[in-house]
């Protein structure tokens, strides 16, 4: 369902055309690490080293693209990725992180919502006087939000959180608003929220008033949701 493309864990550093800040520098040098140690379950390693990321990484002060806005969306998968993986695996409490055992006391619709708001306050500049919003949530991370409600068996937020989305992308034009974009989210929001939530019906209608995707596209998953 997800893929490298979309933002899940990349174990290679984003390359630049142009020269790197000492802050670039600094956060790709720690996000190899972070994600090795996911990957092989050494959950206290990256959990310490997603908490130093984060101390470096704030919210962009103005709606417009800054240099950390690549780093913003892959630490984030990264963290919201650890979290699910630690919630719903079965391993020793005891073993992890004290921040991590703490995610563990919430039951899921609080997971999932907590995980959500603090990305919208991750991507919302702040100096809009404004409350976080969905407009500025980068479609990577939304998708790995929904995927995190599907795993932890709360489709019924996943399904808040993408028809938010839905309903404030496009409102400012720095923050990218592509067709892959619209099909990516759609296809996880058709094809696995709404049946996780018995919306077969739902979900065939949605998509036969659905005017954005190409007709081939709303075809084929028309099938699918029906399937």
């Amino acid at each position: 369902m997800l893929s490298e493309s979309d933002g899940v864990l990349p174990l290679k550093a984003d390359s630049s055309g142009g020269s790197l800040s000492s802050t670039d520098v600094h956060l790709q040098s720690l996000y190899n690490p972070a994600a090795r140690a996911f990957l092989h379950h050494d959950h206290v390693v990256a959990e310490n080293l997603i908490a130093s990321a984060f101390t470096i990484l704030r919210p962009p002060m103005v709606p417009a693209p800054d240099s950390l806005d690549s780093h913003r969306r892959k630490w984030d998968i990264l963290r919201i990725t650890l979290e699910t993986t630690a919630y719903t695996a079965p391993s020793d409490r005891d073993a992890l992180p004290p921040a991590l055992r703490e995610t563990m006391t919430l039951s899921p619709q609080l997971f999932v919502n907590t995980a959500h708001a603090r990305s919208l306050s991750l991507f919302t500049p702040s100096s809009l006087p404004r409350r976080p919003s969905s407009a500025f949530l980068p479609y990577q991370v939304l998708i790995t939000l929904a995927a995190s409600s599907l795993k932890v068996n709360c489709p019924a937020v996943g399904r808040e959180i993408v028809e938010d989305w839905l309903a404030n992308r496009g409102q400012y034009d720095y923050v990218p608003s592509t067709r892959e974009a619209y099909e990516k989210v759609l296809e996880l929001y058709c094809l696995h929220i709404l049946p996780a939530l018995q919306e077969w019906e739902y979900s065939k209608e949605f998509l036969q008033f659905e005017i954005e995707l190409p007709h081939e596209k709303r075809i084929v998953s028309c099938t699918y949701s029906g399937s």
